[in-house]
Order: C-alpha cells, then structure tokens, then sequence
C-alpha cells in the first residue's frame, strides 16, 4: 500500500495518461494484492478497472468455501451482494468514484466476484480523479489506498455473524442440486415445493409479492423429494405434455414464468428458490423478423409454393410461425429437452389448425404442419412440453396431465386424449432425428465479420446496443426473445464467450476428433470457466459479465448475422 501510495503522489498534476503508469505491476497490500485491468484515458472516459486478489484463508475462511462448485457459488454470490452493498451505501449516481456488479435474484458465476483454487477475485470500476487533463493524486490516494482496504475489511473477510446467511445460500444449492439429480429417475421434468412464491410485486420487479398465496401442490401430482436430509414435498411436473389452463389473472402465466426462470438458483428469500427444472428447458415463442441460418424446417413447414425447400431454410426476416419453427427446432438441437409455451406469446397457426380449416384445405394448399401435429412424436422421442392453454382448446385433448390454475391455486386434471388420433387429426410422419451442425462448419462463415470496427482499435468489441442486441465485431444478434439469459451480464458473457468460440473456430476442424456441435463447444466453454472463472477468456475482466448456460449461448449463436 505504501509503495502505491508514493507512487501516485509523485504524478500529482501531471498529465492524467501517467496513470496508465499504475498498471505496470501489482501492488500488494499484504491481505490482498491490487492490480489494474484498465485504465482510462481521461477523466471522462470509461472508469478504469482494478482486481483485488486474496487467499481465502487470509479473509479467514475455512477450507470447505473453496471446495466443490456449489460451496464456492455459494460464497461468491453472498459475498457479491454483500460487497455491492457497502459500495451502493457509499457511492452512488452516475459518476459515483466506485461501482461495484448488482445482480438480480439468480446466484450466476460472474467475472465480478469469484472463487477458485482457493483465491477470492473482486473485479470494480474505479473512477480516477482529475482535474482537466491533470492527475488529483490526493484523491486518486484516498480511494485506492483507504477506499479500497476498507472495501476489502467490511466487505470480504470473514464475519462470524453471517455464517448462518453463508450457509443458507449454500443450503438452497445444494438442494437444489439434489432435487435435480432425482428428477429424471422419478420421471419428472420439474419440481415446484410446497411454500413457494411464485408471483412478483410487479412486471417490473423481480421481488416477491406480499402476502401472496403460498403455492400449494395438488392431490394428483404431489410428491415427496429427499433433498440434504430432510423430506421436501411439492408439485411434480411429468415427463411428457402439460398444459397449464385457467381463467385470466388466475396464476397460469406465472406458474410458467416462475419455471423459467427456475433454470437458474435463486437467492434465499426469493420465494422460488426451491423450484427446480430440467437444466436445459428454454422457452420458445414467436420471434417474428429474426434472422433463420441453414436450418431444416421441414419437421414443421413443408416446401414452400414455387418449390422452395424448407430443408436448408435461410431469411433474414422470419415470420412469426416460421420464427417459432425454428426457435423450437434449433432449441432441439441446442441439447434442450423441455420446452415452454405460452399461446400468448405464440403464433397461433403453429400451435394449432382448426378443424374445419384443415378439412377445407387439407394439407396440399397449407405447408404449415402445427405442434399438435407433432408435439406426441417429440414426446415419444423425449422431449417435454409445458404449455399455457387458455383458449387453444385442442391441447386439452392431447396432454398427459393438466394443471388447472384457480385463484394462484393448482388443481389436477386429467386429460380425456378423446379422439383426435383416431380421426386422423395428428400427423403420423415420424418427426426425425435433429442433426447437430458441426460447430466449424456453421461458426467459420462468420469470421470474417469478426474484425475491429476501426484501424485504430486493437480488439474486437463486443458491447449491447440497447439492453438486449448483442454485437461482435460487425455482426449482431438480437437476444431480446431469449428469456433465459436473465441481465445484460449473461448477454455479454455469451458475447465474449461466442468471440472466443469464433476465433478459434478454424482449430476446430473435421481433421481432428469428430467436430463439435455448437452447443458442445459452448458446453466446454461453460465447463471451464466454473473451474477458473473468466480469467482465461480473453477480455474476460475487461466488462462485467455473467456466465449463461451451454444452450443458450447456442441459441444466440444460431441468431448471428452480420449487420446490416
């Protein structure tokens, strides 16, 4: 500390670019050592960023936090919230001296904070001080040389009296963990506990609502899961089809979104932290003008009128049936196996064909082939379907279980299975096998595009236009349909991890071991920053981001083009 603290004061009123001179080396502060990541060029730039390092038996922890995946999640994420807390409370608006990560109620690996080989990595934005073009080196001081310790003694090391709210968050884990592990052999996709909270405050707050009704799980779809030695009891999701029905405002929109965002873990206190979903469920809807790469289509779209084929569909403005085929299709091949619907957020000419409309036409003047269609041939290949039915009937008719919502109240009801196949109404073409594209095949056409905007940049940038159109270079894709990637960290973790994917794109060839899927070259990805976290990806501390899961940054990928 000594040694910064000169070092600064000896550029005091020189020219503000003599603070790059800090990132010459690290500065060790004898419980945490501090180095510079970025620094800015002038005051009005982008606020530099500096990494504090620590073993996590300096900050006084014991050796099970940096041990298994879920303690050190665990750890990372309260120590997070309890960090950006203190930063919040001291500093805060637009050109706050110090910004620290927030995050929302999932426990996510983030770049901002994180845990491995027993060392704890904290990763701020520091705003240096100037006056003009000239260095305040009494000011830079204080926040480098005071600030931070303090920031590191009340906000990182070890506090008895929060042992209890550690082991909490590490409980919700490992439960978690537990319950998912028995979902597949007790047949069920997903697990809803009895307790649960499942409505927000509001559309725009992700806090629980007060004084909601506590979810409570039917008769018929009760079951009992063991989870760290205690009996958990809850509603059980069968593999298979279910639709969830009810009246409006009654709690089925709710009951889907609260299954969505259950693909991640959710913080104590949360109200849907113990519900748990098959890892790969992702919710399709229609995405009318979203860009269609090389995908088959023609599961669910026959040749177009002048013989165009739907084997190898390309456009850059999908219509909305089109765009929820190829959602769903390229969900598939992304290594999703539970799929969620919602009819009001769907095209309704791919959920369902009328009857009469069917018997009108018949099948020689509509290439569209609706889910119903298909929906029990992808089920007998394994695939699982939650779907909101309010007003598409039909799929009463052909779900396996049936959630009735009454007041935020789930009821059970079993599906009639009337007629329908008998009639001939479901199709019978086999829905065949999804074919992974191998990764260098797809990815290698886009390099090109993956190139520095300007001769004077040395990087490729990936940045969000807004909160949700991702940019790599000079391509883009539009990420505002992809639910599952919760905040703008998550969506520029998939950009730095697809700018890592796309660069060494040419290395993975067909010459070497079978080519990789997409979403098995994101899978590694994803697998190697759970152990070290994004210090290996290049640019990893450059940005906060957030880690997304293997098929979702899949689906991003299937949605790049180059800009236009």
């Amino acid at each position: 500390m000594k040694a910064l603290y000169q070092k600064i004061r000896t550029l005091n009123g020189k020219n503000y670019g003599l603070y790059k001179s800090l990132a010459d080396k690290p500065w060790d502060f004898g419980d945490f050592v501090l180095e510079f990541i970025h620094v800015q060029g002038d005051p009005y730039a982008p606020p530099s960023r500096v990494l504090l390092r620590s073993k996590l038996a300096t900050l006084g922890y014991a050796p099970e936090w940096s041990s298994g995946f879920e303690r050190r999640l665990a750890l990372s994420d309260f120590l997070l919230r309890r960090l950006g807390g203190l930063v919040q409370e001291k500093y805060s608006g637009k050109d706050a001296a110090v910004v620290f990560d927030s995050a929302g109620p999932e426990m996510l690996v983030r770049n901002s904070l994180w845990i491995d080989n027993g060392e704890l990595r904290a990763c701020l934005q520091v705003r240096l001080p100037g006056d003009g073009r000239k260095i305040q080196a009494e000011a830079a001081a204080e926040i480098l040389t005071m600030v931070m310790p303090d920031l590191v003694s009340a906000g990182l090391y070890y506090n008895k009296a929060d042992e209890p709210a550690m082991q909490e968050h590490y409980r919700v884990l490992a439960e978690r963990k537990e319950i998912l592990e028995q979902l597949d052999g007790r047949g069920l996709c997903a697990f809803v506990p009895d307790g649960a909270v499942l409505p927000r405050a509001s559309g725009l707050s992700e806090m629980p609502l007060e004084n909601a009704v506590p979810f409570n799980a039917p008769d018929g779809l009760a079951v009992t899961l063991n989870a760290c030695g205690r009996e958990i009891r809850g509603m059980g999701i069968p593999k298979g089809i279910t639709v969830i029905t009810g009246g409006a405002f009654h709690g089925k929109s709710t009951l889907l979104q609260a299954l969505t965002r259950a693909v991640y873990p959710h913080v104590p206190g949360d109200g849907r932290e113990g519900i748990v979903v098959d890892a790969t469920a992702l919710r399709v809807g229609v995405e009318d003008g979203r860009s269609v790469r090389g995908t088959d289509l023609s599961m669910f779209v026959r040749d177009l009128p002048g013989g165009i084929s739907t084997k190898d569909f390309n456009t850059l403005s999908a219509s909305g049936s089109t765009s929820e085929a190829a959602n769903l299709l390229e969900a598939m091949e992304a290594g999703a196996k539970t799929f969620f619907i919602d009819e009001d957020s769907s095209a309704v000419n791919f959920l369902i064909r009328d009857v009469r409309v069917r018997r009108l036409l018949g099948d020689e003047r509509e290439p569209l082939i609706p889910l119903t269609d298909r929906i029990h041939e992808l089920a007998s290949a394994g695939m699982n379907f939650i779907l909101v039915a309010g007003a598409c009937g039909d799929y009463l008719d052909i779900a396996d279980n049936i959630i009735v919502m009454a007041n935020y109240k789930a009821e059970c009801a079993k599906s009639t299975m009337s007629s329908w196949k008998a009639e001939g109404l479901i199709g019978s073409t086999e829905a065949g096998k999804i074919n992974a594209r191998p990764f260098a095949a797809y990815m290698q056409p886009l390099q090109k595009s993956v190139r520095p905007a300007s001769t004077v940049e040395r990087q490729v940038k990936v940045k969000l236009a807004g909160d949700t159109l991702l940019q790599i270079g000079f391509l883009v894709a539009d990420t505002s349909r992809l639910v599952t990637l919760v905040d703008k960290q998550q969506r520029l973790g998939a950009g730095f991890m697809l700018l890592n994917m796309l660069q060494n794109a040419a290395s993975n060839t067909e010459g070497d071991s079978p080519a990789d899927s997409i979403a098995g070259a994101a899978q590694k990805l994803c697998d190697t920053i759970c152990n070290v976290g994004f210090r290996n990806l290049p640019q990893g501390m450059s940005r906060e981001m957030s880690l997304p899961r293997a098929v979702d940054i899949a689906c991003v990928a299937f949605r790049l083009r180059q800009a236009k």
